[in-house]
């Protein structure tokens, strides 16, 4: 069943609730979901199967702030990473989800153990991995690219406008989409428009002579570039998901490469 048009939050609190939120998935689920380890650092706030949770003032006072500089410390490694490898090609705003191209975030096949900073960008961001997602599949699955930032390094703003050039021959086999997200939410900008993303298969965009697309970004389309617009919100920051559907040999040697989202001053 679609959900697009249906309104639900499926974002954890980032206050003091997501320890209750914890609490009850601790509580409900079999044992065996959480390692001794996990359970260990669980029971130390407190949190234990078949156990009531109800921590003192002194408790509470720790883990809110501690589920604060949490949530900072995540949305700082993920909206931009310091970590070069992150980023799919050079002077570039694109970068990878997965840093290190291991769906366990295992440094140098274990050796270096896990890269916890990779695993806490994506899952900060994402919900589901699979070792499908870091492998080359030429021609099958997907492939994604994220961006936050124009070519000047700043953060994008909804109250202006940017245009992002798509150049000719997208390698993907089946399409490719451009969609804005809310970088608060991590899901898809709610604006004025049911879809906030533009699909070369759905949307009836206009192709630059060369066969290359330019979109456009702002709360307002530019004249003459509407199908080709994308809504943002004036006082909230946005970013950017490109995601290629049955990528081909020019995605993964990086032949092809997306344009970077400009200022349009």
């Amino acid at each position: 069943m679609g959900c697009s048009k249906k309104a639900f939050n499926t974002i954890h609190a980032n206050t003091f609730e997501f320890y209750k939120e914890l609490h009850e998935i601790v509580d409900r689920e079999p044992i065996g979901l959480f390692d001794p380890e996990l359970r260990g650092l669980a029971a130390a706030i407190d949190i234990q199967k078949g156990k009531p949770f109800e921590p003192d003032d002194r408790m509470r006072r720790i883990p809110t702030e501690a589920v604060a500089v949490a949530n900072a410390t995540a949305r700082s490694i993920w909206l931009k990473p310091r970590d070069k490898s992150a980023y799919l090609y050079p002077n570039s705003g694109w970068f990878t989800a997965f840093i290190g191209g291991d769906y366990q975030w295992l440094r140098d096949k274990g050796k270096g153990g896990r890269y916890l900073d990779a695993r806490t960008m994506f899952f900060y961001i994402a919900t589901v991995n699979t070792p499908a997602m870091v492998l080359k599949l030429v021609g099958k699955g997907s492939q994604y690219a994220q961006n936050m930032t124009d070519t000047d390094g700043n953060i994008l703003d909804g109250a202006k406008t940017y245009r992002l050039r798509i150049p000719a021959n997208v390698p993907a086999k089946d399409f490719w989409s451009v969609v804005a997200y809310d970088p608060q939410t991590r899901s898809k900008l709610q604006t004025g428009q049911p879809l906030p993303s533009k699909n070369n298969k759905r949307d009836d965009l206009i192709a630059n002579n060369d066969g290359s697309v330019t979109l456009y970004f702002g709360p307002k389309a530019p004249q003459g570039k509407e199908r080709n617009w994308v809504e943002t919100i004036p006082g909230k920051g946005w970013f950017v998901v490109l995601r290629l559907y049955g990528p081909l040999e020019p995605w993964f040697d990086k032949s092809w490469q997306p344009g970077e989202i400009v200022l349009v001053k």
